[in-house]
């Protein structure tokens, strides 16, 4: 397993500093997740032991699980799936990052469960950048009004945007979204200067992501293999 991931990795970080090299930026600016989700923890150690410590999540119950399994490593949490309410203390005892605020209702909750414990988060906003209604995310032009919301808030700390463009084939529509995902988190930077990450790429497009502007990247199935 160790053999295969470590393969992953290296196919991974080529791969960004190639798109690194065509968006003409560093490839140390790019950050990449490990996005974990319903792999066992075994995976996730062999991935600490070749240097990776950001890894997400999407379901608060199999986040806790496995920060209790590895709570002896280093590791940064970020939570990446839809925030349900009830949900948000067990995130909040985890993770340091939530990618996916997108409703005032879980950004009170969820600075009122970081005070109790005494505890900053780190947060990007998600917005449905393609318009989908099957997909979680403010309306972009709704961003602002929201940001200084929670920038209001005394435990969040406002790190930037989170975006996932509509799956497609069709790479001039994926670009167009993406492009005008980094449009907006040129605007949010403007206003919140310490807003300087955009989530958006995943396996199946990162080094597009890259090329538009992205400096985030969510990477599962490449590091790890297919999910069962």
């Amino acid at each position: 397993m160790q053999k295969e991931i470590n393969q992953n990795i290296s196919l991974v970080k080529n791969n960004i500093a190639v798109a690194s090299k065509k968006a003409n930026i560093d490839p140390r600016m790019v950050s990449l997740i490990a996005v974990s989700k319903k792999k066992d923890h075994e995976y996730i150690r062999a991935a600490i032991e070749l240097g990776l410590n950001d890894f997400g999540e999407n379901y608060a119950q199999e986040l806790a699980s496995k920060a209790e399994l590895l709570q002896n490593e280093d590791i940064n949490w970020h939570f990446i799936g839809p925030i349900q309410t009830n949900k948000i203390k067990l995130i909040t005892t985890h993770a340091s990052w939530i990618h996916s605020l997108d409703r005032p209702k879980v950004v009170d909750k969820l600075n009122n469960e970081c005070i109790a414990s005494n505890k900053k988060m780190n947060a990007l906003i998600q917005i449905n950048i393609s318009g989908e209604e099957t997909k979680s995310g403010i309306s972009p032009d709704t961003l602002l009004e929201f940001a200084s919301y929670v920038n209001l808030q005394s435990n969040i700390v406002l790190k930037g945007i989170m975006v996932l463009p509509k799956m497609t084939n069709n790479i001039i529509d994926k670009e167009r979204e993406m492009i005008k995902a980094r449009k907006l988190h040129n605007n949010l930077v403007k206003e919140f200067p310490e807003a300087t990450y955009l989530s958006m790429g995943t396996t199946s497009d990162f080094e597009c992501a890259i090329k538009c502007g992205s400096n985030m990247i969510r990477v599962g199935e490449l590091i790890f293999g297919k999910r069962k």
